[in-house]
């Protein structure tokens, strides 16, 4: 073989070889599509919310500026419909994302149930309130109402001391909800909001001001939140999103799954139906001012259809979809599938039957009312256990949850 031929063989047996290797290298998992959807309705889901709280906050610009009846309903209006995309978005929690991770703005976005008393004066044999700091009657332990204050002393003191989010918005727009009449709900009057005298004591400015720094601190938290799960980070800053879409397959579906199985069965199944179902008392219903609490606990129920399915309608009605858990699930074991498809449609029917006001669903006396809330957390926990079964058709194990089961 002359030199030249050996040459060239040997350069078309590495080129065979380097080839040969690249055949070997595996394409990248097919299941990453399915979290960068779950990402994308993630950021759509925030994003929502923060565009409602922009509108809220305008409402309570109007509140302040000119308090009225029709004021006061156009800023509970907002408040209701900001509410709604938020609830989605709860299914993205519990897995310590950027909601729950140490220093997560979660606890002074949605800390219920709270003692009205830090933060207003009330009537204190409703529900049998326990004097509080009363952060807007005391001018002179709190000269300056800033977002940073309330940001401070939210649950300072005690856990129910909540001073920031969305339920102290609610309170401050509607008021102590003293059931008169029983199916009614708060009935704060405008005239609460309209100051009479110097606005660094008047207890009707430092109430305007306050409403007004709660609204922009939730602001502030959702704006972290969208940039966050922001698809244009810069490469050289990978946001929370940019991580989770190009790392380990197997924790982005368990993250997935989780936040699905941990709405449904430790927060809705238990924190919020179970707990006030039992005691019957007021203070311990979520939306517990404004009356919303079915509301939300639907809408709970809608962001994990959301993940599940991967299909999110918007506000401004365009729909972000995609590869889903819902796809995998049926590839692995149809039978489980078609059980959680069964069970998340058995869940929307129970959440629906359930009536507003919720507290009056839960007393002793109301056996209709308790009924409709004992099916949705049976369907709830049945839900969380068929996600169980999906995760192990996936080989996904994610942790036992107490109370787990059909």
């Amino acid at each position: 073989m002359f030199p030249s031929t050996r040459v060239a063989a040997a350069a078309m047996l590495a080129l065979i070889y380097m080839c040969s290797g690249c055949s070997r290298t595996p394409p990248d998992d097919p299941r990453r599509p399915v979290i960068a959807t779950y990402a994308s309705i993630a950021h759509a889901t925030y994003e929502d919310t923060l565009l409602a709280t922009r509108a809220l906050d305008q409402a309570v610009d109007r509140l302040l500026a000119q308090p009225s009846p029709e004021t006061l309903d156009a800023a509970r209006q907002r408040w209701r419909e900001a509410r709604v995309p938020y609830s989605y978005s709860e299914a993205f929690r519990f897995y310590a994302g950027p909601i729950d991770a140490e220093g997560g703005p979660e606890p002074q976005m949605n800390g219920w149930p709270l003692d009205e008393n830090h933060i207003d004066a009330v009537q204190k044999d409703v529900y049998n309130a326990a004097p509080g700091l009363d952060i807007i009657g005391n001018a002179k332990a709190f000269p300056e109402i800033t977002p940073e204050l309330i940001a401070a002393q939210n649950e300072a003191g005690g856990e129910k001391n909540i001073a920031s989010g969305w339920h102290a918005i609610e309170f401050l727009l509607w008021g102590q909800d003293r059931n008169d009449p029983p199916e009614s709900a708060g009935q704060r009057s405008h005239t609460d909001f309209v100051p009479t005298g110097d606005p660094a004591t008047d207890v009707a400015a430092r109430r305007g001001q306050y409403l007004k720094a709660a609204t922009t601190l939730l602001i502030s938290d959702l704006e972290m939140l969208v940039a966050a799960w922001d698809p244009t980070s810069p490469a050289d800053a990978p946001n929370y999103r940019a991580k989770l879409v190009s790392g380990d397959i197997y924790t982005g579906l368990k993250h997935m799954l989780t936040g699905m199985a941990a709405l449904a069965e430790v927060e809705m199944a238990g924190e919020r139906m179970s707990v006030p179902l039992l005691s019957g008392d007021q203070e311990e219903e979520q939306s517990c001012f404004s009356d919303t609490t079915a509301d939300d606990l639907r809408n709970n129920g809608a962001g994990i259809t959301h993940v599940y399915f991967a299909r999110y309608q918007r506000t401004n009605g365009e729909t972000v979809s995609g590869p889903s858990l819902a796809d995998l699930v049926k590839k692995a074991d149809p039978r489980v599938a078609e059980e959680v498809d069964e069970r998340l449609a058995r869940t929307s029917d129970a959440l629906g039957a359930i009536r507003n006001p919720f507290d009056r669903e839960i007393q002793p006396d109301n056996a209709e009312g308790r009924t409709r809330v004992q099916t949705a957390i049976d369907a709830l926990r049945a839900e969380a256990l068929s996600i169980g079964r999906a995760a192990q058709s996936l080989q996904i194990f994610m942790s036992d949850m107490e109370g787990l089961g059909d």
